[in-house]
């Protein structure tokens, strides 16, 4: 088990969801379970998201060709064999799954999972531009493992680095990070062809 994430204080870089503690496995390296030859090192551990059937750390991770993609604390420990499918996960409650159970989520993301991808990238480009205020027309393109059969390369543009609500600029908010940025394309992709 990494952590106990209903028990254990989880300590998170304030304004974000990223663990102060990575628990000593970033950059740790693990291979795909559904893809033998696709393999990925843990960049980030992040907060649980609130009201998530399953709840624990995540983790952000990216592959050898730039794809990113999330995991979770359950899955994780199984993917690191911390753990074994059968075996009782005393966080959860229930045993562990293994990558062809119908309760394994393993490698994917969602909309929360993304949005805390682009807030990290934001505040890249604040600290590499040397300046808190971005200018509107910025792009970025990422590449994303949505799940085991689909993955995809979107482009973004910054509208506004202000709160819409509130006029007050710039606004470097994880709340408000999706309003800020818009998708202009998605064009799906097969990894192995990449």
């Amino acid at each position: 088990m990494l952590i106990n994430p209903y028990r254990d204080k989880l300590n998170v870089i304030p304004g974000t969801r990223f663990l102060e503690d990575a628990l000593g496995i970033a950059n740790t390296y693990v291979q795909d379970p559904l893809e033998p030859g696709r393999h990925w090192y843990i960049q980030w551990l992040l907060a649980p998201v609130p009201g998530r059937h399953l709840g624990g750390v995540r983790a952000k991770l990216v592959d050898t060709k730039g794809f990113i993609t999330f995991c979770n604390q359950r899955d994780l420990e199984v993917i690191m064999r911390y753990a074994k499918p059968g075996e009782y996960c005393q966080w959860t409650g229930a045993d562990y799954v293994g990558p062809y159970d119908e309760d394994w989520y393993g490698l994917c993301c969602d909309d929360e999972d993304l949005k805390d991808d682009l807030f990290e990238r934001e505040c890249r480009l604040r600290e590499q531009l040397g300046q808190p205020y971005l200018q509107s027309g910025l792009e970025i393109s990422r590449r994303i493992h949505h799940n085991h059969s689909q993955d995809y390369e979107e482009l973004l543009t910054l509208l506004w680095d202000m709160d819409r609500d509130t006029g007050i600029y710039p606004d470097p908010r994880l709340e408000t990070v999706c309003r800020r940025w818009a998708r202009v394309e998605r064009t799906s992709m097969m990894w192995t062809r990449v």
